[in-house]
């Protein structure tokens, strides 16, 4: 949680409920997988998780496609040299 609030600079703020939700989505779906760490074994509470290959694809693919979507935004923000 904290993490995400300073990646984002504050912007995005979430709470243990949405993160553990949408963390054990992601598990299900098999996008992410929970990894081992030593330093795990100080405090057994602690979970460490990666992206999974499938979860690495899939985000592959979303990068891709919202690069897509910029790109055609860029071009109907540009200025219409018909209209100058």
């Amino acid at each position: 949680m904290q993490e995400i609030a300073r990646q984002s600079e504050g912007q995005y703020k979430l709470g243990p409920g949405t993160l553990y939700d949408n963390l054990q989505k992601l598990l299900e779906q098999g996008m992410v997988e929970e990894t081992v760490r030593v330093s795990a074994a100080r405090d057994s509470r602690r979970r460490y998780y990666r992206l999974s290959r499938f979860g690495r694809r899939i985000l592959s693919t979303e990068i891709t496609r919202l690069e897509g979507v910029v790109r055609a935004a860029r071009l109907h923000l540009r200025p219409d040299p018909r209209r100058a």
